[in-house]
């Protein structure tokens, strides 16, 4: 189980074994955090933590650097219409506009599984993922996880499981049990709202193929035979699916949502009286005649929901006399966050033996019926892994003193005193809210740029509907779109959904964005709710620098590109310590003269030549890119410039004595 606090088990399971490299990642969410998807590359840069400073920000320039390398290798479906609203606008959300796809559930559900597809290479091999044929490679090693918590600073209680597992590419036929897992990935792309990109696509596919022999490694104390584990993807291709079936004796649900329907049928698919975990709210809408049905009902207890749960671990506090440089990215969370019971875990005793399912599928009729799911199942001893392992004691200790349980954390659910009675006008307007989300999303609209008639490196953005769907905001609806660069800005007025929603001019280049920021507020009877998402749209028309102009406002200066040019060749991790204990100041401040600006690098740039030579390829990129624009050419002085060309004739030279040794 997941706690709230746990910020970083996710960059720390899909951090690369020790000799690999992250090659490709294909993820799923519900919603999606901006701010959480722009740190996720540190964790393939960073080799012992996840790059975030102890006062929750992130130096820009390894983020940068983070993003240029790994932001191509990384996709991310999530359910259109929500893409969470950052706190405020980042330069660098541009380097994420080609790895969000949002998609939408064939059965007009939700997009709701929460699975991670990790390819790794050894760090030697790389990929040409264009070639019309790709050959596969037995190094390849793959990591899946299946969990329950949205990529987002949620703070709420989940479930993860990790599996791994070595390509086989001797082996003719498939696994079979895995035939389900690629039919999964490779139908993804089929479910995008808008066209993906031919490059993007063809990697969804190389990897759904390879996915077929990857022979999957179940966690210790499970089964290991082939019949003991299987993958349950839910909503494909319009086809209903029920992982649950056979004989169960007793089962555990821990749902944080329920409804009464399924939970009867997940009642009688057990012998005896089935327990249950969910969230109080969800309890008090069943039948008293479902609830009688159970033997025990569960709910979070105060200091669970609070994350407040007491361990024998120590508390570390952090040090608020650092100073804070606020051109650092705050990682913070958006506007809104889940809490409390997010994890969903089904557990059956069946004699001897237990079956578990986890992963994103609630307890009820939408999840099983109209939404896009996954679950995996396991196999074991019901001694390891069955309902009273999962729940364990209320009271337990070890070696190391108290350990905190599952049924530690929870209270015995206790029914309200009166009948809980639903707010109509409430569930009104999420409805309203909820039908016009639906609309922007039926309307596909896109972005077309173009240059401003009245200044000079300025830009006009045009939002415009690319269906024939028309369609008017509903009078109880106030609707307003801006850019995500705008975030500060008053939100353009949107009256219907038909050609052009708004108009958005004085933009500078780096301010262009394919995100754009959709507010609803509905009201009525003096209530009101408000909505907001994020959509990513097409951006066309954009200039073909673009790139290039985000590169250049990131590095502003020429203390930042020497902080650049040091992460590339010493790495983001021992280049941070080198500055920190140095600071800015000292030799590397007389990088400001003209003079001495090769000077601070040329140690480091003969060590990289010498010990690791590949390094300098990223320079390489770095020089070519800067050197594309006026601006980085004036941002490069030329005794730098020397040095570097004499490094890379260097470098050059020895690449192609070892190529013609190897030939």
């Amino acid at each position: 189980m997941l706690s709230p606090q746990d910020r970083t088990v996710l960059t720390e399971t899909l951090r690369p074994p020790s000799g690999y490299k992250i090659d490709r990642v294909i993820t799923t969410t519900y919603t999606l955090d901006l701010v959480a998807l722009l740190t996720l590359p540190l964790s393939f840069t960073f080799l012992s933590h996840d790059g975030v400073k102890e006062n929750g920000r992130v130096d820009p320039i390894a983020l940068l650097e983070a993003l240029r390398s790994h932001a191509d290798r990384i996709t991310v479906f999530c359910d259109a219409g929500h893409i969470a609203v950052p706190r405020r606008g980042e330069l660098l959300f541009g380097y994420l506009e080609q790895s969000v796809i949002e998609v939408t559930a064939p059965l007009s559900g939700a997009f709701h599984p929460k699975v991670t597809v990790v390819r790794y290479l050894p760090n030697e091999r790389d990929v040409a993922w264009d070639e019309a044929e790709y050959p596969g490679d037995d190094a390849a090693r793959y990591r899946l996880l299946c969990g329950t918590r949205n990529l987002t600073f949620d703070r709420s209680w989940d479930t993860l499981l990790v599996l791994e597992g070595d390509l086989v590419t001797t082996r003719k036929n498939a696994f079979a049990r895995n035939r389900p897992l690629s039919r999964f990935i490779r139908a993804l792309p089929n479910m995008a709202v808008h066209k993906m990109e031919r490059s993007r696509r063809k990697g969804i596919e190389i990897v759904a193929d390879e996915l077929l022999r990857v022979d999957f490694t179940p966690p210790p104390k499970f089964g290991n035979d082939q019949k003991d584990m299987a993958f349950w993807p839910i909503g494909l291709e319009g086809k209903k699916v029920w992982p649950f079936s056979g004989r169960m004796d007793q089962m555990l649900v821990i749902s944080p949502f329920i409804n009464h329907t399924r939970l009867r049928r997940l009642e009688k698919e057990a012998e005896f009286a089935s327990i249950v975990v969910s969230r109080t709210e969800e309890l008090d809408r069943l039948p008293t005649e479902t609830l009688d049905d159970l033997s025990e009902c569960f709910t979070l207890a105060d200091a669970a929901e609070s994350g407040d749960i007491q361990t024998d671990q120590p508390v570390t506090e952090s040090d608020e006399s650092k100073i804070e440089d606020e051109e650092d990215v705050l990682v913070e969370s958006s506007e809104s966050q889940l809490h409390g019971l997010h994890a969903k875990l089904y557990v059956a005793n069946v004699g001897w033996n237990a079956i578990l399912w986890t992963g994103s599928a609630n307890a009820t009729s939408a999840a099983f019926e109209r939404n896009v799911e996954f679950l995996v199942e396991l196999r074991g001893k019901k001694s390891a892994m069955g309902i009273n392992a999962i729940l364990g004691q209320k009271d337990e200790t070890n070696a190391l003193g108290r350990q905190v349980t599952l049924r530690s954390m929870l209270a015995p659910y206790q029914p309200p005193a009166e009948p809980t009675v639903p707010d109509d006008v409430e569930k009104r307007l999420e409805e309203l809210c909820n039908e016009v989300r639906k609309s922007w999303i039926i309307a596909k609209p896109a972005a077309h740029i173009r240059s401003s008639d009245d200044e000079e490196s300025s830009f006009v953005a045009s939002l415009r509907t690319t269906t024939s769907f028309a369609k008017a905001i509903p009078k109880e609806v106030v609707c307003g779109v801006q850019p995500i660069s705008r975030l500060r800005d008053r939100a353009t007025p949107v009256i219907e959904l038909r050609g052009e929603i708004a108009l958005f001019a004085g933009l500078a280049i780096e301010s262009l964005s394919s995100f754009f920021v959709v507010t609803l507020t509905a009201r009525e009877g003096g209530k009101s709710i408000t909505k907001r998402f994020v959509l990513n749209v097409p951006l066309n028309g954009a200039p073909a620098n673009r790139e290039n102009k985000l590169l250049m406002a990131m590095l502003s200066n020429r203390e930042r590109l020497i902080q650049y040019l040091l992460m590339l060749l010493a790495g983001p991790e021992f280049a941070m310590q080198d500055l920190q204990q140095q600071g800015m100041g000292g030799k590397w401040k007389s990088a400001h003269h003209a003079n001495g600006f090769g000077l601070p690098l040329l140690e480091p740039l003969l060590r990289s030549l010498s010990d690791n030579p590949a390094c300098l390829d990223d320079v390489e990129r770095l020089v070519h890119d800067l050197e594309s624009s006026e601006e980085g050419v004036l941002l490069l002085p030329k005794e730098f410039l020397q040095v570097w060309e004499a490094i890379r004739a260097v470098r050059h030279a020895n690449s192609k004595e070892v190529s013609s040794v190897i030939s």
